[in-house]
């Protein structure tokens, strides 16, 4: 990627693999590929490559994050790997991508969370792709009712801490105003404009997945989608098109 497109063209850009197997040397391929190849930072996947991964809040996952709270760096979590979510079996193929991929970001932003993430590291900036907005709306509702009804005894201080009269949802909120959630979309989603009302427009991000699974024609129609798309404003539709990507990479006006 870097002696292809990078070197080549500053407006080329890319986030790179690491080896979560071993978090010591992604910590230094993390190091190398921001510091020396001008990545904007990593992708993680958002379930294993190994059966017996930790969820990605995990401390075994946290020199990571402080590695990319030195750099300042982007940390993306991409679905995908549908492995033991129940869906091994299923067929056909449709329902395990259509639920694999924000099952494993629902995971993962849960263990991210709730294990103080987004307090610990400040300066890192963690977008959840290829999942959509309903996952995250789900999320916020859940976790409201939950933490509420489930109180966690934490002698160590591990995880979040909300402020006096800070709900969870004003917790999620509050991270998303100071630029830390972002979350990918595309532009005919049922959900998009309400999950819009409920966190603002700060954290979403158009993706068209170009060139994988769809050409120019089909990303021009789900642009045209958001543009057409009445529930939102004119704001709205500027953050999701290009105002929250150069925020989460970090990106620079040329």
């Amino acid at each position: 990627m870097h002696d292809e497109y990078i070197s080549k063209s500053s407006r080329f850009q890319a986030l790179g693999l690491i080896p979560l197997q071993e978090p010591a040397e992604a910590v230094k391929e993390l190091r190398r590929i921001v510091k020396e190849l001008g990545f904007c930072g990593a992708m993680l996947p958002s379930t294993g490559p190994m059966q017996s991964q930790n969820h990605l809040g995990d401390e075994r996952y946290w020199p990571i994050y402080d590695e990319a709270n030195r750099l300042g760096c982007a940390i993306g979590i991409h679905g995908g790997v549908h492995d033991h979510m129940g869906l091994d079996d299923m067929s056909p193929y449709a329902p395990v991508n259509a639920l694999g991929h924000p099952f494993g970001q629902m995971v993962n932003f849960a263990g991210i969370l709730f294990n103080g993430i987004f307090d610990k590291y400040p300066n890192a900036r963690f977008g959840f792709m290829e999942a959509g907005a309903g996952w995250f709306v789900n999320c916020v509702e859940r976790f409201e009712r939950s933490w509420n009804s489930h109180v966690q005894y934490d002698p160590r201080s591990r995880f979040l801490k909300l402020r006096d009269k800070e709900s969870i949802t004003d917790y999620i909120k509050r991270h998303v105003d100071e630029g830390r959630i972002f979350i990918g979309v595309e532009g005919d989603e049922l959900t998009l404009s309400f999950a819009v009302s409920i966190v603002g427009n700060k954290p979403f991000i158009f993706s068209s997945d170009f060139p994988h699974e769809v050409n120019n024609d089909t990303c021009k129609a789900e642009l045209e989608e958001l543009n057409e798309n009445k529930r939102l404003t004119a704001d709205d539709k500027d953050a999701i098109r290009y105002r929250n990507a150069e925020r989460f990479y970090g990106l620079r006006p040329q």
